[in-house]
């Protein structure tokens, strides 16, 4: 009898923490419309006091217009299209590899930054593209320049692979220049099988935009090919009115030991630039590096360092944070040798001389293990990929990531191609911690999750947001859930074109709850979960089938 009633316990609270039926919620939905490009991004969304909408989307070039560029569509607050505006990012042929390096909102303009290279004047060039949201008129500023002569001296510097990256406008979703959104700057990952990318005919220079919370400055990083012994960045600043603040050459010896960046974070007040990264000695073979961080800060007048490591523990990776003046990292862990995830990392560092006066490490909850394995406890948990960071009215952190990695299919043999394979995206389960203000864990979940894709299909992966201190997380699933072993439930892929939007919830407490919004039998089109753009209490989708296309809004 005890076990009997143990059992309906059980299931009732899985029932209370597993699913939920009155998430509330409210739909819009835009009109179907079609235009030339087949392919388009939102990059960007800005609601306005009346609950009219700004919405930027990126597009390549098609047929009738070669050159690629962004959408401004207005939209009023039934989602009804008022007025719109086509920006083409136009260059003669002496401007070789031109890239978009990021797409934010300054005061009331939207600042697209360009660079490439300008063969008359034989110099690589940053512009600032400034669009008014108000009636559309642009101007154009430059930013800076680099002669031959001096890339020569800071070392190599090529936009090529940069380039095809850029060339579909893909690599600025979800705001890969924004540092308080998902910003993979530098190789940022928390996978054990981390390799790093090695130099290369066209060199292996790379650069980022950060735009800081405050919207106030945003600063660039180019990290130059150096050969040799050093690593050189150039290291710029600038206010909101494109005023430069910093223009700083740095280098740094890599003679004995190995450099990595990862990543930057700009102060509140927009004077000083945090960058991270990580080394180990130059003579440790790979399974036996135990990384040593170190964090550089720029400021108008000087540079400050301070390394710090990781006691017993494995960090792969680092996230920085600033709020309210303070300086955080966070990361996954693991203990040395062993390929497990353990917990979360935290450091909390004085912003002035950036010495470590805080540390923790915690371990997974009991019940993100229950989630995750059941009662099962000792398989891997591998290839976690940071996603972003969300802070509570409490300074609260909620870190989000999702167990990602990339496959390799057996090669097939054929008379004319040779042998050949295909590369499989895997997009799995979602990893959810929330830490108080002093480092210690709140709670842990795990959402069971099994997705497969190409490894720029929005339509698979997520968007997570925070509303009213309550988490919530947006993905495609098949129309049944699957049931796992006790008590547990898994999202599951499905055919193409054929998704079920689903929304799922963790409260303050870590109360889990989940909900199907959408039916794919609703829709016309479906909707690019992992191109979720927040803005206010709501998220848009853009949805796609062919050339159909329709934008989603759901309020919180």
């Amino acid at each position: 009898m005890k076990k009997s009633l143990f059992s309906i316990l059980l299931i009732a609270l899985f029932l209370n923490q597993g699913k939920a039926q009155n998430i509330p919620f409210k739909i819009q939905k835009s009109e179907i419309f079609k235009d030339e490009f087949k392919d388009s991004y939102i990059v960007l969304s800005e609601e306005n006091e009346n609950g009219s909408v700004l919405i930027v989307r990126s597009y390549k070039g098609g047929k009738i217009s070669p050159s690629p560029g962004f959408y401004f569509e207005n939209y009023d607050t039934n989602l009804k299209l008022i007025n719109e505006y086509d920006f083409q990012l136009k260059h003669p042929i002496s401007h070789k590899t031109p890239i978009v390096l990021g797409v934010f909102k300054l005061e009331k303009n939207i600042k697209i930054i360009e660079m490439y290279y300008d063969i008359n004047e034989k110099s690589y060039l940053c512009v600032a593209n400034s669009i008014n949201i108000n009636d559309f008129s642009t101007e154009k500023k430059e930013l800076f320049r680099f002669g031959r002569d001096e890339v020569k001296e800071l070392g190599g510097l090529s936009l090529k692979s940069s380039y095809y990256e850029n060339a579909n406008m893909k690599s600025l979703v979800n705001g890969s220049f924004d540092s308080s959104n998902e910003a993979d700057l530098f190789s940022f990952s928390f996978s054990f099988n981390e390799s790093e990318k090695k130099g290369s005919a066209e060199g292996n220079s790379k650069m980022a935009l950060v735009l800081n919370k405050e919207k106030n400055t945003f600063s660039i990083v180019i990290n130059f090919d150096k050969k040799g012994n050093s690593d050189a960045l150039k290291i710029f600043l600038f206010d909101d009115h494109l005023n430069k603040i910093i223009d700083r050459n740095y280098e740094k010896n890599t003679k004995d030991r190995k450099h990595f960046l990862q990543n930057i974070e700009l102060s509140k007040d927009g004077n000083s630039i945090y960058l991270l990264s990580k080394s180990y000695p130059t003579e440790l073979k790979e399974k036996e590096i135990k990384y040593e961080f170190e964090v550089i800060k720029f400021t108008k007048d000087n540079v400050y360092s301070h390394s710090f490591d990781t006691q017993e523990h494995f960090i792969g990776s680092l996230k920085s944070i600033v709020k309210d003046d303070k300086l955080f990292y966070i990361g996954f862990y693991s203990d040395m040798y062993d390929k497990r995830y353990k917990g979360v990392s935290y450091f909390e560092l004085n912003p002035i001389d950036l010495t470590v006066t805080k540390s923790k490490f915690n371990a997974f909850s009991e019940q993100f293990i229950l989630d995750k394995y059941g009662k099962l406890k000792n398989k891997e948990l591998k290839f976690l990929n940071f996603k972003n960071i969300l802070i509570t009215d409490k300074n609260e952190l909620i870190f989000n990531a999702e167990e990602s990695y990339i496959t390799q299919t057996s090669g097939s043999y054929n008379q004319y191609a040779g042998y050949s394979s295909r590369q499989i995206s895997h997009y799995d389960d979602v990893v959810s911690v929330k830490i108080d203000k002093d480092g210690n864990m709140l709670w842990s979940r795990n959402i069971n999750k099994r997705q497969t894709g190409d490894n720029v299909d929005f339509f698979t992966s997520y968007t997570s947001t925070l509303v009213n201190d309550n988490v919530y997380f947006f993905i495609n699933a098949s129309d049944k859930i699957k049931n796992l072993d006790d008590n547990r439930i898994e999202f599951r892929d499905t055919r193409k074109n054929k998704y079920n939007l689903n929304l799922i919830k963790i409260n303050q407490n870590g109360v889990f709850e989940y909900q199907q919004i959408l039916d794919n039998e609703e829709n016309e089109v479906p909707f690019m979960v992992a191109n979720g753009i927040k803005s206010g209490n709501s998220m848009f989708f853009l949805g796609r089938k062919g050339e159909k296309k329709q934008l989603l809004k759901i309020s919180l």
